[in-house]
């Protein structure tokens, strides 16, 4: 390096030399582009921290609206740092541009307000149009069901339920949701009378509560506000289920403060039926009890004897709806034919199930009466069945085995495991004629099995013998409309029409716990009772009751699923990334 050279390297100064020294408020000053850019990244996150937590997290709604107003503040702030360069955006040429294209965009925005709030006004009030409001999930699990809407529509008097909650826990907050969200699709399809409810925690206001004379929560208080008939309703508890309150609990209450009679529907016991009681076993009849309990009928167990003692009271309120005789096994007593001869004398109504070859001979012998006679041996199909086993019965309407009856309209299949069939047990063409063209006594075949099937005797090979088996179609349910049994003497009639209605079963086992959730077995039975106890507009397919749905996978697909999800997308990504890398270097 000659000398020249060495000159200037010594005589240049340093870095801190060269910094010119600015005071602090002047740095300040020169920093602002990097502390705007600060401020406004911390407003952003402020603000959308605190819509998350609004929308998130119910209950904290107050601490939300704090978090974003402090990003709001934030972000004053960054925009009064930059009023220059907000103002030459605004105002300049880009300005122009992006001040169209702000109100263009907030015309959507407010198009979008507008649609959605006109939306919720319209779904939200009195009774909307059922196209308005869809329930896409497969129990209907946010609509009420069909009988509760009949109850509402016929309540005598405005109804106000009051809600009691303590809302110390996550549980108690999530009950009240479920159960708010109940009384507001209550209040919504209460068309005939107003129906309002308000929500109050006894820990901060236990006056009305002790006015009710409540003392265990969650509960309701549901009151005629003309009569002030009230019916106090306690909730389950919040920890074991949020769902603390169902439809039959509210409704029950306004059915006993309207004074809404419910029908009794009476089973029949003393004859090794089945239990209307049990839950549990998988012969049990617990499952079609519950289901017949929110239609809202009152279920009774009771002897023949007992009925008996029913219809020698007299009075219209206590003889049942319909008598279900589930499976009889054993012969009726002598003293007990006749009750059920009375019964039906009255124009009672019958749904007797039976087993193939157990039929006691007095049911049949009470059926004969009717001109139905108890098939021999048990159906078995080829045609339509339940592998392996042929007696097995899938009766299906794509077959023709459903014929048109409002009871069976909708159905789609039935599967009876084991079922007798049913026939006339005289010439139809003898019954004598009620007038000039009805029958006495009428069968309507409601299920059959297909043509490729045959009444099996023989229990230990089913294989169709020509000989000695009747071959089908062979009804296995059937509806008896009759006005008197056979010996009826027709010139003795009154004037008033009395007419029974018998619903027979060939099987037991289609409505016990083990298959009343299959297809539309539950359907069967309940529309029976509706249709044989004149609730005709009962009469629907009902949503299934929530179920957990569980993934079971064996120790293979576990490990396919969880390494798919870990490696595979990821290596997709990255196989992709590098294939881009590569043609573009």
């Amino acid at each position: 390096m000659n000398n020249q050279e060495e000159n200037k390297v010594l005589n240049r100064p340093t870095q801190d030399e060269a910094r010119k020294k600015l005071p602090f408020v002047q740095r300040i000053k020169s920093s602002t582009n990097s502390i705007r850019a600060s401020l406004l990244l911390i407003s952003s996150g402020t603000f959308i921290l605190g819509l998350l937590i609004w929308i998130f997290l119910r209950g904290l709604e107050t601490p939300a609206y704090y978090v974003m107003g402090i990003g709001l503040l934030i972000f004053i702030i960054y925009a009064a740092l930059g009023l220059k360069n907000l103002r030459n955006s605004l105002f300049g040429r880009k300005g122009k541009y992006g001040f169209n294209t702000t109100i263009i965009f907030l015309i959507v925005i407010v198009i979008l307000i507008v649609g959605n709030i006109s939306i919720f006004w319209a779904t939200n009030k009195t009774d909307p149009s059922e196209w308005l409001r869809t329930d896409t999930t497969a129990t209907k699990q946010f609509v009420l069901e069909d009988q509760v809407v009949k109850i509402l529509e016929n309540i005598k008097e405005p109804i106000k339920i009051t809600a009691f909650f303590t809302k110390d826990t996550a549980f108690d907050n999530a009950a009240l949701r479920n159960t708010e969200d109940l009384l507001i699709e209550l209040k919504r399809r209460s068309t005939k009378f107003p129906l309002e409810y308000q929500i109050i925690d006894p820990e901060i206001d236990p006056t009305i509560a002790n006015e009710y004379k409540i003392n265990s929560f969650p509960a309701l208080a549901i009151e005629g506000t003309e009569s002030r008939r009230t019916e106090t309703v306690i909730g389950l508890n919040p920890k074991q289920t949020s769902q603390v309150f169902t439809e039959q609990d509210i409704v029950t209450g306004l059915i006993i403060v309207n004074g809404i009679s419910q029908k009794k529907i009476v089973f029949i016991t003393g004859h090794s039926e089945r239990d209307i009681t049990d839950t549990i076993e998988p012969n049990g009849y617990g499952l079609a009890g519950k289901a017949l309990v929110r239609e809202n009928y009152i279920l009774l167990n009771e002897t023949i004897q007992e009925l008996g003692t029913r219809l020698a009271i007299d009075d219209p309120t206590e003889i049942p709806a319909v008598l279900v005789i589930p499976g009889a096994i054993t012969d009726l007593l002598p003293i007990e034919e006749p009750i059920l001869r009375e019964y039906a004398a009255r124009g009672g109504s019958f749904v007797i199930m039976l087993e193939p070859n157990s039929s006691p001979d007095s049911i049949k012998g009470f059926l004969s009466r009717f001109g139905v006679a108890i098939g021999q041996g048990e159906a078995a199909d080829v045609g339509s069945f339940v592998a392996p086993n042929p007696t097995f019965l899938q009766v299906k309407k794509s077959n023709g085995q459903l014929p048109f009856h409002p009871i069976t309209s909708d159905f789609e299949v039935l599967y009876m495991p084991g079922s007798t069939h049913f026939a006339w047990s005289v010439d139809p063409e003898t019954i004598p004629l009620f007038d000039e063209n009805t029958p006495i006594i009428q069968q309507y075949s409601l299920a059959s099995t297909s043509i490729s099937s045959w009444a099996e005797i023989d229990e230990d090979i089913i294989q169709f013998d020509m000989d000695r088996e009747q071959s089908g179609p062979l009804p296995v349910a059937v509806l008896v409309s009759a006005f008197g049994e056979l010996s009826t003497n027709l010139e003795d009639k009154s004037d008033k029409t009395i007419k029974t209605n018998i619903i027979l079963i060939g099987d037991t086992d289609f409505a016990s716990n083990q298959y009343f959730g299959s297809a539309n077995n539950a359907d069967l039975f309940v529309n029976s009772i509706n249709w044989l106890s004149e609730d005709f507009e009962l009469i629907s397919i009902r949503s299934k009751t929530s179920a957990t749905r569980k993934l079971f996978l064996t120790k293979n697909e576990l490990d396919f699923v969880r390494w798919s999800g870990w490696l595979l997308m990821p290596g997709i990504i990255s196989v992709f990334g590098f294939w881009q890398w590569w043609r573009r270097r």
